[in-house]
């Protein structure tokens, strides 16, 4: 391959996850939260509930750390 012919890779998803990582990952760390309350109301136990904030908090942070990783690598290693 010809220096001519060489092209700065990009990474689209890369790039969406370091601009909206955190977001996305509030947002989806608030699913099982979400869901269980919809069992609460459907006729499960309230204990669901706890369950599924501590389920939340746990991959909302797991998540968040992903995307402090991504930014990270991106910052380090991805030409700009």
């Amino acid at each position: 391959m010809s220096g001519q012919d060489y092209r700065i890779p990009t990474y689209p998803i890369v790039t969406f996850l370091v601009a909206r990582g955190m977001v996305l990952a509030a947002v989806l760390g608030l699913v099982p939260l979400a869901a269980s309350v919809l069992l609460a109301l459907a006729g499960w136990p309230p204990l669901v509930v706890a369950g599924g904030a501590v389920a939340s908090l746990v991959l909302g942070g797991l998540l968040a750390s992903y995307v402090e990783v991504l930014r990270i690598i991106a910052d380090t290693l991805m030409p700009k």
